[in-house]
């Protein structure tokens, strides 16, 4: 049985794997990004391949979803009735043990559904037949109201735990699948217009067990203000490095025109020695008639000469 203790392990694992999901997926954004800035890949070409992908992945992914939520209420389904037994067999006679429901792998969606309405027709019958057999001994005298409430009490002393505990363990369980074939919908579809994500260490050919995360700046300020923050860009050549940073116009995050306001970057154009580093400064000004107050807008910052690839800053912006 899951204790509380398993499942605040359970529930960080989760969150370390959101984290790195999440870390993974900005990546992969941001080198998509940086190839259609370069003209590597075409607009176009990747809306294309974006609409071939989740067409290809339609069918299999929602026999995945649906499996995922059925599944969860049927194992809800076999649970509860199985606990319902348990208390009852200390008032009647054992009804034997509660058949699981039916499986879906291997099952044609249709067929898997009117199996499942079977199956639960048939356990609240099984259910309404126990019932009934209680009213009739409590009518005849065989069982009296208090052992009712006495053998409820003890089965919920007794069982409590471990029926939260299973409910719980659903549910993660539900949530961790969910968050696996969101992942890989995602990976699949980098994989399909990127090709294959390679990492590798200082050696420069094995691969890397933990990539670098992406980098992101986040610009708030209350409406009319001026948003700041600042990043640091390194020289990883051997060599003087002819830095440069330009950005994009922010566009709205839910889509929409892009802005007029453009980042100030200071200094956008410096010389970097072989492993030097410089403080790069952004500003913002979020005037009120181009930044609507709680709306999420995002521009690309590119810096180009400090190593073997442009970096690619997401810059996100909001007044409140």
């Amino acid at each position: 049985m899951a204790q509380p203790a398993d499942w605040a392990q359970r529930f960080q694992q989760l969150t370390a794997d959101a984290g790195q999901t999440y870390a993974r997926g900005m990546r992969r954004y941001n080198e998509l990004l940086q190839r259609v800035a370069s003209g590597e890949l075409k607009p176009d070409d990747v809306q294309r391949q974006y609409r071939e992908y989740f067409q290809e992945r339609a069918t299999a992914s929602t026999r995945e979803m649906v499996e995922l939520s059925v599944g969860l209420l049927a194992g809800l389904l076999h649970t509860e009735t199985r606990y319902r037994d348990g208390m009852l067999d200390g008032l009647l006679p054992p009804a034997g043990a509660t058949p699981p429901p039916p499986p879906p792998s291997g099952v044609d969606l249709t067929h898997w559904f009117q199996a499942l309405a079977t199956y639960t027709n048939e356990q609240a019958a099984r259910a309404l037949k126990r019932q009934q057999q209680l009213v009739e001994r409590i009518s005849s005298g065989e069982v009296s109201a208090a052992q009712v409430q006495q053998q409820g009490q003890r089965f919920l002393e007794a069982h409590s735990g471990e029926f939260l505990g299973e409910v719980v363990g659903l549910g993660i369980h539900f949530v961790a699948q969910m968050h696996r074939n969101s992942a890989a919908l995602t990976d699949g579809l980098y994989d399909r217009v990127l090709g294959p994500e390679l990492h590798f260490n200082g050696n420069g050919h094995a691969p890397s067990a933990s990539p670098e995360p992406p980098l992101c700046v986040d610009l708030r300020g209350s409406a009319g203000s001026v948003a700041a923050a600042c990043i640091v860009v390194e020289n990883t050549r051997t060599t003087p490095a002819q830095v440069e940073c330009r950005a994009s116009h922010f566009v709205p995050r839910g889509g929409g025109p892009r802005l007029g306001a453009q980042l100030e970057i200071t200094p956008a154009r410096f010389t970097l020695p072989p492993g030097g580093q410089a403080e790069v400064d952004l500003r913002l000004l979020l005037e009120r008639e181009q930044f609507e107050t709680n709306t999420g807008y995002a521009a690309s910052l590119v810096v180009t000469g400090a190593g073997e690839r442009d970096l690619v800053v997401q810059v996100t912006a909001q007044a409140n």
